[in-house]
């Protein structure tokens, strides 16, 4: 008998990556629901679930790596070229994204699965005890925020390609799928609807969460510097220059974080093959565990000495980007034929979500182009940046140099973290595909319904509701 996959997972597939080890006995009838009442009982269950959701957006498919890797794919200019199997990678670095590529899909799957655990666990809240209610709170709000600002970004136009409050991104499901047949067959909520859901559930974990400043403190759970991290990604995305720097203001000022004295140093190496845990420069980082399965990036990106799959080449085009004496360009090794990253050498390394480098740049960028620019403070950000890297303070003292010079920062310091697709939209820049000789075959503006994932046919064959994007059937 076929059988339908739905993307909204029932209760029952939750309460797996929850604990099966609290049942005294194996009921192995087949059932396609879950009395909630029998399975989520006590705040102890409540914050078990809430385990349960770091594990779904964990998995490979979002923050396990594949949500930064199919975006770089689809960014990339020529600067690595794939040489794999995998044909999801082919068709998103051709920029000829089919509606049934199987990573495509595995983000949406991803991403409504950690989001409908997510919802599972505020829908009980009612069951936690005072003294942990605002942090069950605020995580899970934390981690559907996320999950609803990236999933926007992949399936829906960029923010400032046309009216966000027409263009279509993805259904917002604030309220829990329990069974089958209560799956929730949704239609397609705009680009600004979603940011706004995604920017409320991270005000409020912002405000729940704990914000100790003292560096000892780091855990791998989100806190209120990891929801004022993603608000700062949000605000630079719409252009609120003004509120990204406040929020980038609210981790830099707080004496929690420190670039790590070497850049190196802050990626995950082969020497310690268990997982590593946050460096002082995590600001949350996805933590890889035996549930959650391997890091994608290193899949990816990893020479088959590291666990890799030794697929993923980078080329010359990518080096000539570095300035002399520039320490990131050190970060690369050759297995005796080909050049890789070494960013993801470990099977293991936690999958860094964002880390402080990065909020350096926000700041930089937002207080370069806000309506009263302070351009003396942008150059002392990315000063900083560069300086960790051995290289001298910028001599830009102009709006204009000064971005130039951050837009280069950016794709050097984070360089195949996830970042690239979402700065040419943001600059308003194309991208192109290249042959082997590196030769330009086709060019793709910022806003190319090329540079848009599909929403994938099996999720529309089982939801007749959902619209498909620009340029797919």
């Amino acid at each position: 008998m076929k059988k339908t996959k739905y993307t909204i997972i029932a209760l029952s597939s939750l309460l797996v990556l929850y604990s099966t080890g609290c049942q005294k006995q194996l009921d192995i009838k087949p059932k396609d629901t879950v009395e909630q009442d029998q399975a989520i009982k006590t705040s102890k269950d409540v914050q078990g679930v809430l385990i349960g959701a770091y594990t779904a957006a964990a998995l490979r498919g979002l923050y396990g790596g594949r949500v930064m890797s199919t975006n770089d794919f689809l960014a990339d200019d020529g600067d690595f070229s794939y040489f794999g199997t995998f044909s999801e990678y082919t068709e998103l670095s051709n920029k000829t994204i089919t509606v049934n590529n199987f990573f495509v899909e595995g983000v949406w799957d991803a991403g409504f699965n950690a989001i409908n655990v997510c919802n599972n666990v505020l829908a009980n809240l009612n069951l936690v005890d005072a003294a942990n209610k605002d942090r069950v709170e605020g995580e899970a709000k934390f981690l559907r925020g996320l999950a609803y600002f990236d999933l926007a970004r992949c399936f829906g136009k960029a923010w400032n390609d046309g009216t966000p409050t027409s263009n279509l991104a993805v259904p917002i499901v604030l309220a829990p799928t329990t069974s089958i047949p209560g799956i929730q067959r949704v239609s397609r909520n705009t680009v600004a609807e979603v940011y706004a859901q995604a920017i409320s559930d991270l005000l409020v974990a912002e405000a729940k969460l704990n914000s100790d400043p003292s560096p000892g403190s780091r855990t791998p759970y989100a806190d209120s510097f990891a929801a004022s991290a993603i608000l700062a990604r949000i605000y630079l995305t719409q252009e609120k220059f003004a509120d990204a720097e406040t929020e980038a203001t609210k981790i830099i000022s707080s004496g929690a974080f420190s670039l790590v004295s070497d850049f190196g140093s802050e990626f995950q190496h082969p020497t310690q093959p268990t997982r590593v845990f946050n460096s002082t420069e995590d600001i949350f980082a996805i933590q890889i565990s035996n549930q959650s399965g391997f890091n994608a990036l290193n899949e990816v990106f990893a020479s088959a000495d590291f666990g890799g799959r030794g697929e993923t080449v980078i080329n010359d085009q990518h080096f000539a980007r570095y300035e002399a004496g520039d320490k990131r360009a050190e970060e690369f090794y050759n297995d005796g034929s080909d050049n890789f990253t070494s960013k993801f050498n470990n099977l293991f390394g936690n999958v860094i979500v964002v880390r402080l480098a990065e909020i350096y740049l926000i700041r930089a960028e937002a207080r370069i182009r806000k309506s009263a620019p302070d351009l003396t403070g942008a150059a002392q950000d990315i000063n900083i940046v560069r300086n960790r890297a051995k290289l001298a303070n910028t001599t830009a003292n102009t709006a204009a140099a000064l971005f130039t010079v951050l837009k280069h920062e950016r794709r050097v310091e984070l360089a195949f973290e996830g970042f690239r697709l979402w700065d040419l939209k943001r600059y308003k820049e194309t991208t192109e595909t290249t042959d082997e000789d590196g030769n330009v075959v086709a060019s793709f503006p910022w806003n190319s319904p090329k540079l848009i994932f599909p929403i994938p046919k099996r999720e529309r064959d089982a939801n007749p509701s959902l619209t498909q994007n620009e340029g797919y059937q």
